[in-house]
């Protein structure tokens, strides 16, 4: 990526992070997405965080001409830290290793930076096409309604696999809470509603794995409940880690 270059023309520079630990399962396709991708690939750049993987993690993210970024320090929040502090591009897109994105999702976060030049972030749905029905109405509808809802109300909730935020706003911001163990996709996304302009994009939308409700759904909404309540309510970190999947 050239930002010197895309800046002289007026382009929006973008980085995409990928945190990754042990992903050799998924980061292949999500790579390979992001290498189908219509924006010009001298105006943008993939960065693979390696959060102290023990498989093949590193050498996939080489072999599809990712930068690797290595953070031995354990932890998802870490990982998207690490990713975005190493970004060159003027707008930094967050998405996961187990995540596909439509070939016009870069060019897509791109033009809603240049078209609104105080824009601080957008995002988009998360669907699971592999999940069950049930799994792929939740996420289509309620989910997504949330989503959209949040927005409007001027606190914005996005999830880490389909969002990005202008650099020096997510600078602003204060960055990820790196001492988290999960929810800090959210915390983000809502400190960053309080100093800047988000956007919710309904056609920005990605293709997700729901491997994360295969732990059962009891246990996952034991979690993300206690999780929530901890963070709007008593306002502290959230207590409860996710399974360790990435």
């Amino acid at each position: 990526m050239s930002r010197a270059a895309g800046e002289s023309r007026g382009e929006v520079t973008v980085s995409v992070v990928v945190p990754a630990y042990n992903e050799e399962k998924y980061l292949g396709r999500c790579l390979a997405a992001l290498a189908r991708q219509t924006y010009p690939a001298c105006l943008f750049e993939v960065i693979v965080v390696d959060n102290g993987s023990t498989d093949g993690t590193a050498e996939i993210a080489r072999r599809y001409g990712a930068r690797v970024v290595f953070e031995p320090r354990k932890g998802v929040a870490r990982a998207r830290q690490a990713g975005f502090e190493a970004a060159r591009g003027e707008v930094i897109a967050s998405t996961d290793a187990d995540t596909v994105v439509p070939p016009f999702w870069v060019s897509r976060i791109a033009a809603h930076f240049r078209a609104d030049p105080v824009l601080g972030a957008v995002y988009g749905p998360v669907y699971w096409p592999d999940g069950r029905p049930i799994e792929q109405f939740w996420l289509r509808y309620p989910v997504t309604w949330v989503l959209w809802v949040s927005n409007r109300v001027r606190r914005s909730l996005w999830w880490g696999s389909n969002f990005a935020v202008r650099r020096d706003v997510f600078w602003k911001a204060g960055g990820f809470p790196v001492d988290w163990h999960s929810g800090e996709d959210t915390d983000l996304s809502l400190r960053v509603s309080r100093i800047a302009p988000v956007r919710f994009d309904p056609d920005l939308a990605v293709h997700a794995s729901p491997r994360r409700v295969r732990e059962g759904w009891h246990r996952v909404v034991v979690r993300s409940t206690v999780n929530a309540m901890s963070r709007f309510l008593l306002r502290r970190p959230p207590p409860l880690p996710m399974t360790d999947i990435r």
